[in-house]
């Protein structure tokens, strides 16, 4: 009976040390909440409008630290597309209309929402040793539709048999220009399809009998960017800063970035403020033409 009165009191002794110990526990303060940080903002666009993303971006950070990261990764518009509406991202940049598929899965699923905020030229491109200086979009259309074959149709007599160049149709070139020049209808059978822009430069700057759109900004001294008139009999325009800025230049593709229906906050202050005049300044400063009206002013040199 002593044994088992002393395991008695040794049982109850734990018991009262453990409620006090449970007690003791209680009265302590709770720890804080963990905070949560906002899920990042996946921005898709093309790989050679990335650098002027990043410069949005990294002007908006410093604007508003607190906001959701946002990252921007490089893809063609059409693929950035389908990952919006799969809701695979949050923001896609579209260099072009939306395709009646795009129309209709955007419908089925919460909708989407476009915001202009630059205009990009597009480029018509031939080698440098090619005579040709000029064309109107009626041409190009006809040479990107087959009707036109040869270079002695434009004058070049020994051009011989002319090599129309686009991208893939995953990109938003590809698309631009179907829509733009052909009115939707399909390219001629003799289009060769290259994997991206850079691509069409580098075999333009190395065949003289080929021809080219890509964006403004792959443009350099390998290759020569044509005048292009709206149609024919009708003055032709040279690709400068100011026909770009003035949106004088006939082939301009707008960009817009594109959500959901209920896009996240900050996909609604990041589109805010690259629409802003901050925001516009940085497209100007990457060589893209601002949605916001601009004046060009001429130094008294220039003016001369």
């Amino acid at each position: 009976m002593r044994v088992t009165g002393r395991v008695r009191g040794t049982w109850l002794h734990r018991v009262a040390f453990a409620l006090l110990a449970f007690g003791l526990g209680s009265c302590s303060s709770p720890s804080p909440p963990r905070e949560i940080p906002p899920a990042p903002i996946v921005l898709a666009g093309a790989e050679h409008l990335v650098p002027m993303l990043r410069g949005e971006i990294q002007a908006f950070r410093d604007r508003d630290s607190a906001a959701a990261e946002i990252r921007a990764i490089p893809n063609g518009s059409a693929e950035g597309m389908e990952q919006l509406v799969n809701g695979e991202v949050t923001m896609s940049v579209l260099m072009r209309e939306l395709t009646d598929p795009e129309v209709k899965a955007a419908m089925a699923r919460q909708g989407l929402n476009a915001f202009p905020f630059a205009w990009d030229a597009v480029a018509v491109i031939v080698n440098p040793r090619s005579p040709i200086r000029q064309l109107s979009r009626t041409e190009l259309a006809q040479i990107y539709r087959g009707e036109i074959t040869d270079w002695a149709d434009l004058g070049w007599r020994q051009g011989g048999e002319i090599i129309p160049l686009t991208t893939g149709p995953k990109l938003g070139l590809y698309e631009f220009l179907q829509q733009s020049l052909l009115g939707g209808d399909p390219y001629g059978a003799r289009i060769y399809a290259q994997k991206g822009e850079p691509e069409i430069r580098d075999l333009v700057a190395s065949r003289q009998d080929a021809i080219g759109c890509v964006s403004r900004q792959f443009v350099d001294e390998r290759v020569r960017a044509l005048a292009v008139s709206t149609a024919k009999g009708l003055p032709y325009v040279p690709l400068t800063r100011e026909t770009t800025m003035l949106r004088r230049y006939p082939l301009m593709r707008g960009l817009s970035l594109c959500t959901q229906s209920r896009p996240p906050a900050t996909a609604t202050d990041f589109i805010n403020f690259v629409t802003s005049v901050d925001g516009q300044q940085i497209v100007s400063r990457h060589g893209y033409t601002p949605v916001i009206p601009v004046r060009v002013v001429r130094t008294a040199e220039e003016a001369q």
